[in-house]
């Protein structure tokens, strides 16, 4: 019997990002057959410095690839403000049987191609945008952006909808926040998920890698990890660390994703100028993937002071216990005993989440038997199980 044949459509296609369309396009492969339409341009959130050192041009050669069993079409294409268009790629999907297909992003514009074409087969709308976004901005200013979004994107989110089966957002807050835009739709959660072949816990690693990074064994490690902005509040974090450390001279702090911008300067420089705890800090640039997964596993507890990043998921999937704020981007993500929230009633108090991280010192239990107890735990976001369900519930797989 053939496998259902599946179109993943997507404005912006990085497999090094580790992002949810390329998660679930690999995984997808795996029970499917599996197209990914997509652009030939990077996404603009990665910097010239940043796809310098993991050897990636900014843009890719139109045509097909091949990779993890998943096609990748790529077509020439125009971009404005990280807004993709090539009319080919609408004329390229109405010529294909597909049984499903998938838009991911409809923001980016490219996936509304498949909205206008007559392909009679299921259609399945990704959504990941969120407030996070813009709540470094000041009132008038994101009360504007509001405004441009309801104008542009939310008209295309509506009618990209208007033909969707099944329409998914990635955070409580992206339901929230597009719940206008529903053409009344259903709209479903559908969590980021990690790629389990690449995050897991790796008993053998640990040892290895703590000595490279110069850890003795009764040290305890805290990381933090994720492309840097200063909206991040790793500053928060430095806080929060120099108090803790104060009375613990085992506390190490590892921080991953900084490069050569204003604000990974600026935080270099605040640890540099600190004598008392800059020998405790490690801060290190972006990381290919392996590495990452091994930092994870090195680390004994993982914290994000402010802001969602897809770095959260994969930590969880080695099994790291994490310290999150309580809010709609990442509230729905822990179950009991795979980290702690911590309450944010001041934007620049770090003692909420200060305690959080002593609570999870104290009592998580930093072992590799309970390291597997919450890998296990945290499964659920694997992008193996996220993708069937995707699958499944759309109907073309039982």
């Amino acid at each position: 019997m053939d496998q259902p044949r599946v179109c993943l459509v997507s404005g912006y296609f990085d497999w090094f990002s580790g992002y949810q369309e390329t998660v679930l396009a690999k995984w997808l492969g795996r029970y499917t057959n599996t197209e990914v339409v997509a652009g030939d341009r990077v996404s603009p959130i990665f910097s010239d410095e940043h796809l310098s050192r993991i050897s990636v041009d900014r843009r890719y050669v139109p045509g097909a690839t091949t990779r993890d069993g998943v096609t990748v079409t790529r077509f020439a294409t125009r971009e404005l403000r990280s807004m993709l268009w090539s009319a080919d790629v609408r004329k390229y999907i109405a010529s294909q049987p597909y049984d499903l297909i998938i838009q991911a992003m409809p923001g980016q514009i490219l996936p509304l191609a498949a909205t206008l074409t007559r392909n009679h087969c299921t259609r399945v709308a990704l959504y990941g945008d969120n407030s996070a976004m813009w709540s470094h901005l000041s009132p008038v200013p994101r009360f504007l952006k509001g405004v441009a979004f309801t104008l542009s994107k939310g008209v295309v989110y509506s009618l990209v909808n208007t033909r969707a089966q099944q329409i998914y957002g990635f955070t409580p807050d992206t339901i929230a926040r597009l719940s206008t835009f529903r053409a009344g739709r259903q709209m479903s959660l559908l969590p980021l998920a990690f790629d389990p072949e690449e995050f897991h816990l790796q008993e053998t690693i640990r040892d290895s890698h703590r000595r490279d990074l110069g850890y003795a064994p009764r040290d305890k490690v805290i990381i933090t990890a994720g492309k840097y902005q200063e909206k991040k509040r790793l500053d928060l974090l430095l806080d929060a660390f120099k108090r803790l450390a104060a009375t613990d001279p085992d506390l190490r702090l590892l921080l991953t994703g900084l490069d050569g911008s204003p604000d990974s300067l600026r935080l270099i420089s605040r640890i540099d100028g600190d004598a008392d705890y800059r020998d405790r800090v490690t801060a290190l640039g972006f990381v290919p993937t392996a590495e990452l997964n091994a930092l994870f596993n090195a680390a004994d507890i993982g914290v994000w002071p402010r802001m969602p990043a897809i770095t959260i998921q994969q930590a969880m999937g080695t099994g790291l216990a994490v310290v999150l704020p309580r809010n709609d981007w990442v509230g729905h993500l822990l179950r009991p005993g795979t980290g702690a929230y911590f309450d944010v009633t001041n934007q620049d108090d770090s003692r909420p989440m200060q305690a959080a991280i002593a609570s999870q010192i104290a009592n998580a239990g930093l072992g590799l038997a309970d390291r597997r107890i919450r890998a296990e735990s945290n499964s659920w976001l694997g992008a193996d199980r996220v993708s069937r369900s995707v699958l499944e519930t759309a109907g073309v797989m039982a």
